[in-house]
């Protein structure tokens, strides 16, 4: 899948991950400025790719507004896994998979995946369907780890918790309707975490199928976390307890 990307830091990845293709595109007004990264500009030269000026509204025009705010573009390949190749990994950790049940905005899956590139996660599971996928967007609030962090989609989300249980993974979901904090559970077995949508939260027939359902305490006025920011309290507390409380 080819994907347009921009920005310093996601095209820095792009590079060093070898997924950008060829060229960079720079919009005049960003070169006029000079303010391109100097190291993204070394490594530019290291790897011998080229660089191509662009007029302003061409610039708009092939790669968007969000992208001129930044002025530097490029397109990269992005390799969607299938949901099989998500167990091919033989690395020591605990397996830590995460499941977005119908999650749809881009700046909450773009943080989500930038949080699971960092904390240690195996893979992410996505339905085919009222879901987002990999953008430009995602891939810039991502900051890059998306060339790092293995994105499947699926079908089915019930039957893939019922395989993964199989597998000997335990399920536990996200609810903030749970007796059960984040802080109670000893997470120092294989897992996936289910989190659901930004609205609704949850369907019930995932609820049906999680083994576990944990919420996050609170104590301000409002009632809930978004996505992204729910799955990083989550995520930290599992790294926390498989990293320094062994």
């Amino acid at each position: 899948m080819q994907l347009t990307i921009y920005g310093t830091n996601t095209i820095r990845e792009a590079i060093v991950s070898c997924k950008l293709q060829k060229t960079v595109y720079v919009s005049e007004k960003k070169q006029k400025s000079g303010f391109i990264n100097k190291d993204l500009l070394n490594l530019i030269k290291e790897k011998k790719i080229e660089i191509e000026i662009k007029n302003n509204d061409i610039f708009i025009k092939e790669f968007g507004k969000e992208a001129f705010i930044k002025g530097i573009a490029a397109t990269a390949h992005y390799n969607e896994k299938q949901y099989e190749e998500l167990f091919g990994n033989k690395s020591k950790q605990l397996p830590f998979y995460l499941i977005l049940d119908e999650v749809t905005d881009p700046q909450n899956l773009g943080s989500i995946i930038r949080t699971a590139n960092c904390s240690g996660i195996s893979g992410i599971i996505l339905p085919k369907s009222n879901s987002i996928f990999i953008t430009s967007s995602v891939a810039q609030v991502s900051q890059g780890a998306l060339f790092y962090v293995d994105v499947a989609r699926v079908t089915n989300i019930a039957r893939v918790i019922d395989d993964l249980k199989k597998r000997g993974i335990w399920i536990i979901g996200m609810s903030n309707n749970s007796k059960d904090d984040i802080y109670s559970i000893d997470y120092n077995v294989p897992l996936a975490v289910v989190i659901g949508s930004e609205g609704k939260g949850l369907r019930r027939l995932t609820i049906s199928k999680c083994e576990k359902i944990v919420k996050i305490p609170m104590v301000g006025n409002i009632n809930s976390l978004n996505a992204g920011v729910s799955f990083a309290v989550m995520a930290y507390e599992i790294f926390r307890q498989r990293i320094y409380n062994k």
